[in-house]
């Protein structure tokens, strides 16, 4: 009775395995059949990570969709409806963005409890800035006493502010190139048009207690300007 009635709505079933790349049965996934015309159909993997679902005749796309896996897009044949679908998900990207300024170590944005933000090289590139400071302007803390450009401002006045604490030429901000201090070492202040834009690799910005461990200086926050590695202009056959 149901294959007659299957037949005459024109479906038919298609059926899989859903796992990852270890061989793991992917238990709970959820596989919704996409077609054309008409409404979708959607079905969960049992705990071998099989299932059974109706498909329309003609052309349509399978999605898989489970936790912690990205999601698994293919399109199925009508030569597809006769044998069993081997669908192999992978998991899910994460952010492997790696910084050194809260820490003074190597890890990653998502494993560090601080506020931290990353202005990379080819969003300083993109900018219309040409001095730094007016680059970085796009971070929300990130603020400036002046009015002035830094191409045209005296050096004393050059100072920055992080949450708004100590917006003044003496500013209360450690800024550093490399992990080396770039203020003045008599008065605080920044020469921002020093700063090789060419070479900025990324700009590491932290504004909360870990910059505790820079000292005073950085009551405000941290910035710390990493420039690019040199790299080999040669090519090894």
């Amino acid at each position: 009775m149901i294959a007659a009635l299957l037949i005459l709505l024109g479906a038919s079933q298609v059926s899989g395995v859903v796992h990852d790349s270890l061989g793991g049965a992917v238990v709970g996934a959820s596989v919704t059949v996409h077609a054309t015309s008409g409404p979708d159909r959607q079905v969960t993997t049992g705990p071998d990570g099989r299932f059974t679902i109706e498909a329309p005749d003609g052309d349509v796309t399978l999605i898989v969709r489970a936790g912690g896996f990205a999601e698994k897009t293919q399109r199925i044949g009508s030569g597809d409806r006769g044998r069993e679908l081997d669908l192999v998900v992978v998991p899910a990207a994460i952010l492997e963005t790696v910084t050194v300024t809260p820490a003074r170590t190597e890890q990653k944005v998502a494993d560090i409890p601080a506020s931290i933000n990353v202005v990379t090289g080819e969003e300083m590139q993109e900018s219309p800035a040409l001095i730094a400071d007016d680059a970085l302007r796009q971070v929300a803390s990130f603020s400036l006493f002046r009015r002035t450009s830094s191409i045209a401002a005296q050096p004393t006045t050059q100072g920055v502010s992080l949450r708004g604490i100590g917006p003044s030429g003496q500013s209360r901000t450690l800024v550093m190139l490399d992990g080396i201090p770039f203020n003045d070492p008599f008065g605080g202040w920044v020469y921002w048009t020093r700063v090789p834009m060419e070479s900025v690799d990324r700009v590491e910005i932290t504004e909360d207690a870990s910059s505790s461990v820079y000292g005073n200086i950085a009551m405000g926050g941290v910035i710390n300007i990493i420039t690019a590695h040199p790299t080999r202009r040669t090519v090894e056959l």
